[in-house]
């Protein structure tokens, strides 16, 4: 797989789909193919503003999207901290973080 193909399997909200159970089952597509919940808010908003990630937006810290109770389940459910990847990926980039991501199998 390469960087580019890593780089699409990271979700606009920090996930990285790649690690997803569904995903791997061949079940979803990836957020950025299609697959996942089809009326995502982050979503719609991130390809609006044409955006690799959230970690573009300047907004998103304190993002209404991000940072309701839908996420803080999402965070639940699968065990991940898309907050901390949001800033995981500003500072390394989002093709070194898929990389990262790729390797070590993390969501």
């Amino acid at each position: 797989m390469t960087t580019q193909d890593k780089t699409q399997l990271v979700a606009y909200c920090g996930l990285f789909c790649g690690a997803c159970g569904s995903y791997r089952r061949g079940r979803c597509k990836g957020c950025k193919n299609g697959g996942g919940f089809s009326r995502c808010g982050v979503r719609k908003c991130a390809t609006e503003r044409k955006y690799l990630s959230c970690a573009e937006c300047t907004e998103y810290p304190e993002c209404r999207k991000l940072n309701n109770f839908v996420s803080k389940m999402f965070a639940i459910v699968f065990r991940s901290n898309r907050k901390g990847n949001l800033q995981e990926i500003q500072k390394m980039g989002i093709e070194k973080w898929a990389e990262e991501r790729a390797a070590s199998g993390k969501k």
